[in-house]
């Protein structure tokens, strides 16, 4: 879990920290002037980072799902959790 949030993070810092480098080069040269900082277009990019990796996490990770899910019931009183019924295999 902290590791997950620990990566949201990153990936929401990466633009800034990108900008900061871009800053530190220009300082090499004084006489460029430093430009405004875009901090809506930083926090949208920071942003689309971290809803790209949600969408990239949703189709990558997780078990496949193959099975019929059976929902929790009561049998003679006791409750019996959900369980998968695997499926059949295919024989080719």
């Amino acid at each position: 879990m902290i590791r997950s949030l620990f990566e949201r993070f990153a990936l929401f810092a990466l633009p800034f920290l990108l900008y900061g480098i871009y800053l530190l080069v220009l300082r090499l040269r004084p006489q460029v002037i430093r430009p405004a900082t875009p901090w809506t277009w930083l926090i949208v990019a920071g942003l689309s980072l971290v809803a790209i990796s949600f969408i990239v996490v949703g189709f990558l990770e997780g078990e496949p799902i193959t099975g019929t899910y059976v929902a929790p019931h009561v049998v003679n009183g006791k409750v019996v959790p959900g369980y998968v019924v695997p499926a059949p295999e295919k024989k080719p």
